[in-house]
């Protein structure tokens, strides 16, 4: 029930954004979209100085965690697409478009759909999951209503060619900090129930995973071939 409550009042709030910048001049238009993507960037930094500042506590301290290298770096795609969202919004290239895309609708929302979340509602692990995952699926969203690139069937392989590049990278990261490591699930399956439960054990489910993620660009590209054959007619 917090899932969805958490969901509902994000989106509510990003749809009034979109709506909001829908009816302004492009300045400010441009003002609340940066606004939303400093958001999302602040909803990141903030949660970074939170796991420093209670590593650095001392021991003693019933709120002392130490900071987990193999889990609190900013790897995850959740975390790093929000600045990927920042820099869009400044500078709109292109291809920061397909990677946001993409991998907002094939990992992002699949991550809404089926939370790797343990605490729930008021815990700040809680909060910040929400406010990062709902809030990039809103962000696309927002910018696909105020306008931005079309994406045509190259851009699928070149969304996937950048998934390649972040797995490689990924995988550099899980072997540089150690076994405790799990960036992008690529040393063991989520502890929580996920679409990877179905899949073959490691290291197969790598495999399985990147045939099926290549299947899930071409999906949330379907909405473009669609649009583009109706267009046609």
């Amino acid at each position: 029930m917090e899932h969805i409550i958490a969901v509902g009042i994000l989106v509510v709030i990003a749809f009034f954004t979109t709506r909001w910048a829908l009816k302004s001049p492009l300045t400010l238009q441009t003002k609340i979209t940066r606004g939303f993507a400093w958001a999302l960037v602040g909803n990141v930094l903030i949660w970074q100085f939170v796991k420093a500042y209670v590593s650095y506590l001392p021991t003693s301290d019933p709120h002392y965690v130490k900071y987990n290298w193999g889990e609190d770096l900013p790897i995850n795609p959740c975390n790093w697409l929000a600045f990927a969202a920042l820099a869009y919004s400044y500078k709109p290239k292109a291809w920061v478009w397909y990677m946001l895309y993409f991998f907002v609708w094939v990992f992002t929302f699949n991550a809404v759909i089926t939370p790797a979340l343990f605490e729930g509602f008021p815990h700040y692990n809680f909060c910040k999951f929400w406010i990062a995952h709902t809030g990039l699926v809103m962000f696309v969203i927002h910018l696909l209503r105020i306008g931005a690139p079309e994406i045509k069937v190259k851009n699928v392989f070149q969304a996937y060619g950048y998934l390649q590049i972040f797995t490689l990278v990924c995988i550099g990261a899980n072997y540089l900090v150690g076994p405790q490591a799990n960036y992008f699930f690529l040393s063991h399956k989520p502890l929580t129930a996920s679409i990877l439960d179905i899949l073959m054990p490691w290291p197969w489910y790598i495999i399985q995973g990147d045939i099926i993620a290549l299947g899930l660009f071409f999906l949330a590209w379907a909405p473009y071939a669609i649009t583009r054959r109706l267009r046609a007619h």
